[in-house]
């Protein structure tokens, strides 16, 4: 295959923080799938990280040919604006909503991707400084994402053009990066459109899952007097001046997202998947345990992008990523989730959730039945932790939804307000 203007792929290794050429990505035409390779400085050096387990074996000399993404990678679909970063892009260069994901991959700035993975034209990294508004500017922040969610002009023309220079992290929302120390948070401020305030929400759902006992993110709500309401989420792919590795559960699963077929977003797929990269036994516990969480609030926006895998150098494998973007649906209680609970089934049942359970890692279905009903316990005496802190509106819906939620997945014998 002849190559033309090739994208190399660099990586912030994760033992030294020294970046390398991992790879190179090249796109022949449109009708033609895209191909990345392996550099053969990368394979020579006997480096032990393939950037994708699953979908790119670290095998030098091979073509990998990309068959979603309209031919682009799914780890390097994974370093790509989404929803909110690509609205940025679009207005600034005038892209064509149909324009390929590797365009915003050349356009990109390298300073705020997802992950540890960043591209450049040049075969020896290139990797811009990372530069985030600090703690102090969080009125500052919010105030700019506002604005550029409306289209207006600018507020604090330094701050905008920090934030133009990193639209790379994912969703729909308007958000950016701020450093406090060494941590790095994504703030979400409440949007004109929200039915609900998404911000306080996703905060106290997030700290729910984490009273219940579950690895969720960190996260802070912010909101004095007449000021917006915002949440801010630890970033769990950096600390520091280090970048970590990181892949989405859509890559992990070949699961194209959006507008791929939801035939391929499975929970226990996605377990067996976590047990093949190496993650050990109480990572698919877990992941068995976020699923009934999020069925019990009524998260139906658990899509393949909402779940990921991170590289913990310590362990030196693959591990399930603490859990975030857990937001119950305001609107209306949903009767099913966006991942199958079990082959075929989304439902919110007890019998679907518990249908697959031995591929979470349980020895039998009586140790699964066992597990979901202490878990049950474990979520509903979780509850009045954070409910006092709650408004009245955002208390009254995760109650009903509680109730709700365990009437689906209780056994019969249990009784549950």
């Amino acid at each position: 295959m002849t190559i033309s203007k090739p994208l190399f792929v660099y990586l912030q290794r994760p033992d030294t923080g020294e970046w390398v050429t991992v790879g190179r990505y090249a796109r022949q035409r449109d009708d033609e799938p895209g191909m990345f390779m392996y550099a053969p400085s990368y394979i020579d050096a006997r480096l032990p990280w393939s950037v994708d387990p699953v979908n790119l074996p670290l095998i030098g000399g091979i073509e990998h040919l990309a068959q979603r993404y309209r031919g682009l990678h799914d780890v390097l679909r994974d370093t790509c604006p989404d929803t909110w970063g690509r609205q940025l892009l679009q207005r600034e260069y005038q892209l064509p909503d149909n324009a390929h994901d590797s365009d915003y991959l050349r356009i990109a700035r390298n300073g705020d991707r997802w992950g540890a993975l960043a591209t450049g034209a040049a075969r020896k990294p290139s990797i811009d400084a990372l530069r985030s508004p600090k703690l102090q500017q969080l009125d500052g922040l919010v105030e700019e994402l506002q604005a550029m969610s409306e289209r207006r002009p600018p507020v604090d023309a330094r701050l905008r053009k920090m934030l133009m220079s990193t639209p790379s992290m994912g969703g729909a929302r308007p958000k950016g990066t701020l450093r406090d120390g060494e941590d790095y948070w994504l703030v979400k401020p409440i949007m004109q459109s929200d039915v609900a305030d998404i911000p306080r929400l996703e905060h106290f759902t997030l700290k729910w899952g984490t009273a219940s006992g579950l690895n969720f993110a960190q996260s802070v709500h912010h909101q004095v007097g007449g000021a917006p309401s915002v949440v801010r989420v630890l970033r769990f792919d950096r600390k520091a001046d280090r970048r970590k590795m990181a892949i989405s559960a859509a890559s992990l699963l070949s699961a194209e997202y959006p507008g791929g077929l939801r035939a391929g977003w499975s929970y226990p797929l996605l377990a067996q998947i976590l047990q093949r990269i190496g993650a050990p036994l109480r990572d698919q516990i877990e992941l068995f345990d976020r699923m009934v969480f999020n069925a019990i609030v009524g998260n139906d926006d658990d899509h393949p992008r909402n779940h990921a895998a991170i590289y913990d150098i310590q362990e030196k494998r693959w591990r399930l990523s603490p859990a975030f973007d857990v937001v119950p649906n305001p609107e209306m209680e949903p009767k099913a989730l966006a991942m199958q609970v079990s082959a075929g089934r989304f439902d919110i049942t007890r019998e679907a959730v518990l249908a697959d359970a031995e591929l979470f890692g349980f020895k039998d279905q009586n140790e699964a039945e066992l597990h979901l009903d202490a878990l049950l316990d474990t979520i509903a005496s979780a509850f009045p932790t954070v409910q006092a802190e709650l408004p009245a509106e955002l208390s009254t819906l995760l109650r009903d939804r509680l109730a709700n939620g365990m009437r689906q997945l209780a056994a019969r014998t249990t009784k549950y307000p």
